[in-house]
Protein backbone atom coordinates (compact mmCIF):
# COMPACT_ATOMS: atom_id res chain seq x y z
CA UNK A 1 0.00 0.00 0.00
CA UNK A 2 1.25 3.48 -0.90
CA UNK A 3 0.58 6.47 1.34
CA UNK A 4 1.29 10.12 0.57
CA UNK A 5 1.72 12.21 3.72
CA UNK A 6 1.45 15.96 3.22
CA UNK A 7 2.87 17.93 6.13
CA UNK A 8 5.02 15.02 7.31
CA UNK A 9 6.08 15.38 10.94
CA UNK A 10 6.30 13.61 14.28
CA UNK A 11 2.94 11.83 14.07
CA UNK A 12 3.65 10.62 10.54
CA UNK A 13 7.12 9.39 11.50
CA UNK A 14 5.72 7.27 14.32
CA UNK A 15 2.95 5.97 12.05
CA UNK A 16 5.55 4.98 9.45
CA UNK A 17 7.76 3.30 12.07
CA UNK A 18 4.88 1.16 13.31
CA UNK A 19 3.71 0.29 9.78
CA UNK A 20 6.85 -0.79 7.87
CA UNK A 21 4.67 -2.66 5.37
CA UNK A 22 3.52 0.65 3.88
CA UNK A 23 5.46 2.59 1.23
CA UNK A 24 5.31 6.22 2.33
CA UNK A 25 6.15 9.42 0.48
CA UNK A 26 6.26 12.44 2.77
CA UNK A 27 6.24 16.14 1.96
CA UNK A 28 7.83 18.40 4.57
CA UNK A 29 9.59 21.76 4.57
CA UNK A 30 12.91 20.40 5.85
CA UNK A 31 14.61 17.36 7.42
CA UNK A 32 14.33 13.77 6.31
CA UNK A 33 13.52 10.34 7.76
CA UNK A 34 15.74 7.45 8.79
CA UNK A 35 13.04 4.89 8.07
CA UNK A 36 13.58 2.58 5.11
CA UNK A 37 9.92 2.68 4.06
CA UNK A 38 9.84 6.49 3.85
CA UNK A 39 10.96 8.82 1.08
CA UNK A 40 10.90 12.56 1.78
CA UNK A 41 10.35 15.47 -0.58
CA UNK A 42 11.43 18.79 0.92
CA UNK A 43 9.17 21.68 0.00
CA UNK A 44 6.19 23.83 0.91
CA UNK A 45 3.05 22.00 -0.19
CA UNK A 46 1.03 25.24 -0.16
CA UNK A 47 3.01 26.32 -3.24
CA UNK A 48 1.84 23.26 -5.14
CA UNK A 49 1.97 19.46 -5.15
CA UNK A 50 5.17 18.22 -6.80
CA UNK A 51 5.21 16.07 -9.94
CA UNK A 52 6.94 13.31 -7.93
CA UNK A 53 4.03 13.23 -5.51
CA UNK A 54 1.49 13.25 -8.34
CA UNK A 55 3.20 10.29 -10.04
CA UNK A 56 3.34 8.35 -6.76
CA UNK A 57 -0.31 7.32 -7.27
CA UNK A 58 -1.11 6.78 -3.57
CA UNK A 59 -3.82 4.55 -2.17
CA UNK A 60 -4.15 6.93 0.78
CA UNK A 61 -3.36 10.57 1.49
CA UNK A 62 -2.85 11.82 5.04
CA UNK A 63 -2.97 15.61 5.24
CA UNK A 64 -1.48 17.51 8.18
CA UNK A 65 -2.06 21.27 7.75
CA UNK A 66 1.09 23.23 8.59
CA UNK A 67 1.37 26.91 9.45
CA UNK A 68 4.45 29.10 9.97
CA UNK A 69 2.72 31.54 12.31
CA UNK A 70 -0.70 32.37 13.73
CA UNK A 71 -1.62 34.90 11.03
CA UNK A 72 -4.91 34.50 9.19
CA UNK A 73 -3.21 34.23 5.78
CA UNK A 74 -1.05 31.39 7.08
CA UNK A 75 -4.15 29.50 8.17
CA UNK A 76 -5.73 30.02 4.77
CA UNK A 77 -2.56 28.80 3.02
CA UNK A 78 -2.03 25.84 5.34
CA UNK A 79 -5.60 24.60 5.47
CA UNK A 80 -7.31 25.70 2.28
CA UNK A 81 -4.94 26.57 -0.55
CA UNK A 82 -4.30 23.04 -1.87
CA UNK A 83 -7.44 21.35 -0.55
CA UNK A 84 -9.56 21.26 -3.70
CA UNK A 85 -6.44 20.53 -5.74
CA UNK A 86 -5.91 17.32 -3.77
CA UNK A 87 -9.30 16.03 -4.81
CA UNK A 88 -8.61 16.92 -8.44
CA UNK A 89 -5.12 15.35 -8.51
CA UNK A 90 -5.93 12.20 -6.54
CA UNK A 91 -9.59 11.35 -7.18
CA UNK A 92 -9.26 7.64 -6.35
CA UNK A 93 -7.16 7.94 -3.18
CA UNK A 94 -8.82 7.67 0.21
CA UNK A 95 -7.97 10.60 2.42
CA UNK A 96 -7.43 11.36 6.11
CA UNK A 97 -7.47 15.04 7.03
CA UNK A 98 -6.17 16.28 10.35
CA UNK A 99 -8.23 19.05 11.92
CA UNK A 100 -8.45 20.65 15.35
CA UNK A 101 -10.90 20.91 18.23
CA UNK A 102 -10.39 24.65 17.79
CA UNK A 103 -13.63 24.47 15.82
CA UNK A 104 -15.33 24.34 19.27
CA UNK A 105 -13.52 27.40 20.65
CA UNK A 106 -16.76 29.41 20.81
CA UNK A 107 -18.24 27.15 23.51
CA UNK A 108 -17.71 27.54 27.27
CA UNK A 109 -18.51 25.20 30.18
CA UNK A 110 -20.44 22.86 27.90
CA UNK A 111 -19.93 19.29 26.71
CA UNK A 112 -19.62 18.89 22.94
CA UNK A 113 -19.10 15.89 20.66
CA UNK A 114 -19.17 15.03 16.96
CA UNK A 115 -22.90 15.78 16.80
CA UNK A 116 -22.36 19.36 18.05
CA UNK A 117 -22.17 22.11 15.43
CA UNK A 118 -18.81 23.79 15.03
CA UNK A 119 -18.58 27.18 16.70
CA UNK A 120 -15.28 28.99 16.24
CA UNK A 121 -14.40 32.03 18.34
CA UNK A 122 -11.95 33.68 15.94
CA UNK A 123 -11.10 34.08 12.26
CA UNK A 124 -8.46 31.34 12.34
CA UNK A 125 -10.95 28.90 13.80
CA UNK A 126 -13.45 29.83 11.10
CA UNK A 127 -10.86 28.90 8.46
CA UNK A 128 -10.68 25.43 10.04
CA UNK A 129 -14.49 25.20 10.02
CA UNK A 130 -14.49 26.01 6.29
CA UNK A 131 -11.77 23.37 5.75
CA UNK A 132 -13.96 20.78 7.49
CA UNK A 133 -17.04 21.73 5.48
CA UNK A 134 -15.21 21.15 2.19
CA UNK A 135 -13.89 17.78 3.37
CA UNK A 136 -17.26 16.58 4.62
CA UNK A 137 -18.72 17.05 1.15
CA UNK A 138 -16.55 14.17 -0.09
CA UNK A 139 -17.42 10.54 0.63
CA UNK A 140 -13.86 9.20 0.52
CA UNK A 141 -12.57 11.40 3.35
CA UNK A 142 -11.95 10.93 7.06
CA UNK A 143 -11.63 13.89 9.42
CA UNK A 144 -9.72 13.72 12.70
CA UNK A 145 -10.04 16.64 15.11
CA UNK A 146 -6.99 16.58 17.37
CA UNK A 147 -7.26 17.99 20.87
CA UNK A 148 -4.11 19.19 22.64
CA UNK A 149 -1.28 16.89 21.58
CA UNK A 150 1.01 15.37 24.20
CA UNK A 151 4.21 13.55 23.21
CA UNK A 152 7.13 11.95 25.00
CA UNK A 153 9.00 15.26 24.80
CA UNK A 154 6.21 17.85 24.95
CA UNK A 155 3.38 18.24 27.46
CA UNK A 156 1.30 21.40 27.16
CA UNK A 157 -0.36 20.86 30.56
CA UNK A 158 2.97 20.94 32.37
CA UNK A 159 3.94 24.00 30.33
CA UNK A 160 0.75 25.86 31.29
CA UNK A 161 1.27 25.14 34.99
CA UNK A 162 5.02 25.70 35.15
CA UNK A 163 4.98 28.90 33.07
CA UNK A 164 1.65 30.16 34.49
CA UNK A 165 0.42 30.80 30.96
CA UNK A 166 -3.13 31.49 32.13
CA UNK A 167 -5.16 31.40 35.33
CA UNK A 168 -8.67 30.78 33.96
CA UNK A 169 -10.05 27.34 34.64
CA UNK A 170 -10.32 25.11 31.58
CA UNK A 171 -11.11 21.56 30.61
CA UNK A 172 -7.92 19.72 29.67
CA UNK A 173 -8.81 18.37 26.24
CA UNK A 174 -5.81 16.23 25.33
CA UNK A 175 -4.60 13.19 23.44
CA UNK A 176 -1.26 11.42 23.33
CA UNK A 177 0.60 11.03 20.04
CA UNK A 178 0.58 7.23 20.41
CA UNK A 179 -3.22 7.21 20.46
CA UNK A 180 -3.43 9.49 17.41
CA UNK A 181 -1.20 7.05 15.53
CA UNK A 182 -3.43 4.18 16.66
CA UNK A 183 -6.52 5.92 15.26
CA UNK A 184 -4.84 6.65 11.91
CA UNK A 185 -3.60 3.05 11.68
CA UNK A 186 -7.09 1.79 12.48
CA UNK A 187 -8.60 3.80 9.64
CA UNK A 188 -5.98 2.79 7.06
CA UNK A 189 -6.22 -0.87 8.06
CA UNK A 190 -10.00 -0.84 7.84
CA UNK A 191 -10.78 -1.25 11.54
CA UNK A 192 -12.32 2.21 12.06
CA UNK A 193 -15.14 3.41 9.82
CA UNK A 194 -16.24 6.66 11.51
CA UNK A 195 -15.69 9.56 9.12
CA UNK A 196 -15.45 12.23 11.86
CA UNK A 197 -13.67 11.67 15.17
CA UNK A 198 -12.87 14.02 18.03
CA UNK A 199 -9.48 12.67 19.09
CA UNK A 200 -9.53 13.17 22.85
CA UNK A 201 -8.85 11.09 25.96
CA UNK A 202 -11.99 9.33 27.25
CA UNK A 203 -11.58 10.64 30.80
CA UNK A 204 -11.54 14.42 31.05
CA UNK A 205 -10.33 16.68 33.84
CA UNK A 206 -10.38 20.38 34.56
CA UNK A 207 -7.22 22.20 35.60
CA UNK A 208 -8.91 22.85 38.95
CA UNK A 209 -9.27 19.09 39.48
CA UNK A 210 -5.50 18.73 39.46
CA UNK A 211 -3.97 22.08 40.41
CA UNK A 212 -4.90 24.45 43.26
CA UNK A 213 -4.06 27.59 41.27
CA UNK A 214 -7.16 27.20 39.07
CA UNK A 215 -10.77 27.79 40.07
CA UNK A 216 -14.12 28.93 38.72
CA UNK A 217 -16.24 27.79 35.80
CA UNK A 218 -14.33 26.52 32.75
CA UNK A 219 -14.04 29.03 29.93
CA UNK A 220 -13.84 26.35 27.25
CA UNK A 221 -15.79 23.27 26.16
CA UNK A 222 -15.44 19.75 27.49
CA UNK A 223 -14.77 17.84 24.30
CA UNK A 224 -15.96 14.25 24.03
CA UNK A 225 -16.17 11.63 21.30
CA UNK A 226 -19.21 9.48 20.63
CA UNK A 227 -17.42 7.83 17.69
CA UNK A 228 -14.20 6.63 19.34
CA UNK A 229 -14.34 6.42 23.12
CA UNK A 230 -13.81 2.80 24.19
CA UNK A 231 -11.26 3.05 27.00
CA UNK A 232 -9.47 -0.16 26.00
CA UNK A 233 -8.51 1.50 22.68
CA UNK A 234 -6.41 4.12 24.45
CA UNK A 235 -2.87 3.77 25.73
CA UNK A 236 -3.34 6.98 27.73
CA UNK A 237 -6.90 7.28 29.05
CA UNK A 238 -6.43 10.37 31.23
CA UNK A 239 -4.00 13.25 31.43
CA UNK A 240 -3.29 12.37 35.09
CA UNK A 241 -1.04 9.53 33.94
CA UNK A 242 1.16 12.02 32.10
CA UNK A 243 1.81 14.55 34.86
Amino acid sequence: MKILVIGYGQIAEEFARLNPQFQILGIRRQNTSKLSNVEIINGDYSSGISITAQKFDPDWIIYFPKIKNSGLSEYENGYLKQLNNLYDLFPSAKKIFISSTRVFSGYANLEVDESSPAKAADAQGKVIVKYEQIIQNHEDSFLLRLSGLITQSSNFVKLVVNKKLFSSNKYINAIHLDDVVSIISGIVNGHISAKLINCVMPYSKKYSDLFVDFSGEPVNAEIKSIKYNKTSNFKFKSVEKLL
